[in-house]
């Protein structure tokens, strides 16, 4: 991995676009959900990572990489060829 000197690293640009929130009717207040509730709710949380993701913010390479490395230690545990 190649860490940068924060002396010498060149500044990281602002986000040019705004971070995506969830909404409101979105969020749940505390009561027992349907299926079909928390499937609605399921998407609209992917909707707003999928946005967040596409926005290029500087750290999404390094979460790219992460979830690239989860999802490979999750097929060696499947495959049988954990350590």
């Amino acid at each position: 991995m190649i860490r940068l000197d924060p002396l010498t690293a060149p500044p990281l640009p602002a986000s040019p676009t705004p971070q995506p929130t969830i909404p409101a009717w979105a969020l749940t207040d505390g009561r027992a959900m349907h299926d079909a509730d928390a499937a609605f709710q399921a998407g609209a949380a992917l909707s707003t990572l999928d946005s967040l993701a596409r926005g290029q913010p500087a750290w999404a390479g390094a979460w790219r990489q992460r979830l690239a490395l989860n999802c490979a230690a999750a097929s060696m545990r499947l495959a049988g060829r954990c350590r």
